[in-house]
């Protein structure tokens, strides 16, 4: 079984081809470039340059859901929905923040996602796994980096990842100190293959119905806040 998966839930892009949990093709790209006008290229790339394949080859659809951008997610959502709809085949939406947690499924110590939510805030979730199981995950929510610090309920240590950390990193040393960890650079970001990790470990998240996938924005955008 053939998985495209794509995120665009922030400045990040990322694009995976996955075949039956195994990473065929994947793209990652960081800078400052407008989705939209690079997102369905990538694709084109990745499916027939790449993987030498045609997009009616792929079996189904995985994209973040968000948190995230809202120009961001609702290019990515777009796009796979309309690829979805085209071919008649099955896609689902998986957290941004999970796409970042799921990358420390075998951590021992709790891991804390910060995005950075700009504006002062993060969007944030706590995780705890166990020999690669997820256990244990917090709600999804969007607070300042200091309130996510407290939601890891004074564990100790902490692993901290996501682009929110590389922002407030030297406040959550303030607070925490030597039981802060942090993630390296790399892990920092959604990677595509990690969603579609996600897919594999639970097939029923598809829906042949693309109407399904409903993006997750946390807090109303800049211009829904400003009217009344």
């Amino acid at each position: 079984m053939k998985i495209l998966a794509v995120d665009t839930a922030e400045q990040s892009c990322s694009i995976a081809l996955v075949e039956n949990r195994i990473p065929i093709c994947e793209v990652f790209h960081l800078g400052s470039f407008t989705h939209s006008r690079t997102l369905m290229d990538m694709i084109a790339h990745i499916i027939e340059k790449q993987a030498q394949i045609t997009i009616r080859d792929v079996d189904g659809f995985i994209v973040a859901r968000g948190p995230g951008s809202f120009t961001g997610l609702r290019i990515s959502i777009s796009i796979v929905k309309g690829l979805a709809y085209a071919m008649s085949k099955p896609s689902a939406g998986i957290s941004s923040l999970d796409g970042i947690a799921f990358q420390f499924l075998f951590s021992s110590v709790p891991v804390c996602v910060m995005m950075d939510a700009k504006r002062g805030e993060v969007y944030c979730a706590v995780y705890l796994f166990s020999n690669g199981r997820l256990i244990q995950k917090s709600e999804e929510v969007v607070v300042s980096p200091e309130q996510a610090v407290i939601m890891t309920e004074s564990k100790s240590p902490v692993l901290f990842a996501g682009s929110g950390v590389v922002v407030y990193r030297p406040l959550i040393k303030k607070i925490m100190g030597n039981a802060a960890l942090f993630a390296p650079e790399f892990q920092n970001f959604v990677r595509a293959s990690v969603l579609a990790h996600m897919f594999f470990e639970d097939i029923t998240i598809l829906s042949m119905s693309p109407d399904a996938i409903t993006p997750v924005y946390l807090r109303k955008s800049d211009a829904e806040g400003n009217n009344p």
